[in-house]
């Protein structure tokens, strides 16, 4: 039996070495202990790291020990955090936006409860962490005709909060600079290197945590602009690109959306594309399937051209 937990045990330590590797290397480069922390903690106290740098007061110190700063809401009239100019031609989706700014919140969760519209056929649900739809039990395919598109936001969260200057308000705007930093330092770092998954951690780690009592980011108001803005803007999207002839829409989830469009269409779908990063600031970035099999949002298989 202890043979059986010693073997089991070196096995475990040979998987995890990358994992070892990659905090040893944090921790020699950055004189800062990174030993235990799990991926989310790594990206986070980084973060923390940066902003202490940059100036931002993140503790306080008090008789029991070092407190976070944060900025609690007893209640959030959603129309706060809302971008003014957002604004839908579908009636559906104009009802969801004038609901959502007549509400007022004392919490976070049950925003979304039961929040969804329907438009072309095609039923948005609204969520927290997100918005997201689907068609279900079907395969989708190009053809001669049809192309299948999927079109993602790059680095959604963090890029929202970077171009619309969205920040906890205890952080102020200095956040929203290392922000920036992180997001073009990461660009710097080849893919696979502990640095670029290091800061990958540190730019999502952060939306996450504003809705966390126990964190230095925690502001909900500041999680509300990330999450309610970051809906809308995937359905101005989806609005403008159901407009063009024969296009269907056959996902959206979180940060991007999916269609099958004609492909004598397809400048159209670059004119809507290119239309919608102008008015946000966002990129977009895309990828053409073969085939989907589809059976519900979290469940299908996306094969590449």
């Amino acid at each position: 039996y202890c043979w059986n937990d010693i073997e089991a045990t070196k096995a475990f330590y040979v998987h995890t070495l990358p994992m070892i590797h990659f905090r040893e290397t944090l921790t020699r480069k950055y004189h800062r202990d990174f030993m235990n922390h799990n991926d989310t903690k790594i990206g986070k106290d980084f973060f923390i790291m940066k902003l202490e740098e940059a100036g931002v007061e993140c503790y306080t110190f008090d008789s029991d020990g070092r407190q976070p700063r944060q900025t609690p809401r007893e209640r959030i009239a959603l129309k706060d955090a809302i971008l003014p100019w957002i604004e839908f031609d579908h009636p559906e989706l104009q009802r969801v936006l004038d609901w959502l700014k007549g509400q007022t919140i004392t919490e976070t969760k049950g925003v979304f409860k039961d929040l969804t519209c329907i438009v072309n056929g095609f039923e948005f649900v609204f969520g927290l962490g997100g918005i997201h739809g689907s068609i279900e039990s079907e395969v989708i395919q190009s053809d001669d005709e049809f192309m299948v598109l999927d079109l993602d936001v790059t680095s959604y969260y963090p890029s929202l909060a970077i171009h619309n200057r969205f920040y906890p308000e205890h952080l102020g705007e200095t956040f929203c600079d290392v922000y920036e930093g992180l997001k073009k330092q990461r660009v710097a770092f080849a893919k696979g290197t502990p640095e670029n998954a290091m800061l990958k951690l540190a730019l999502n780690g952060v939306y996450g945590d504003s809705n966390n009592p126990y964190s230095v980011f925690y502001d909900p108001l500041f999680t509300m602009k990330i999450t309610l803005n970051g809906q809308l803007l995937l359905c101005l999207l989806s609005e403008k690109l159901m407009a063009i002839e024969g296009l269907r829409l056959i996902q959206a989830n979180t940060d991007g959306v999916t269609i099958r469009v004609p492909r004598r269409h397809r400048v159209q779908v670059d004119f809507v594309t290119d239309w919608w990063e102008i008015v946000t600031g966002l990129q977009l970035e895309e990828a053409e399937y073969s085939r989907m099999f589809i059976r519900d949002v979290n469940n299908y298989i996306a094969e590449y051209t």
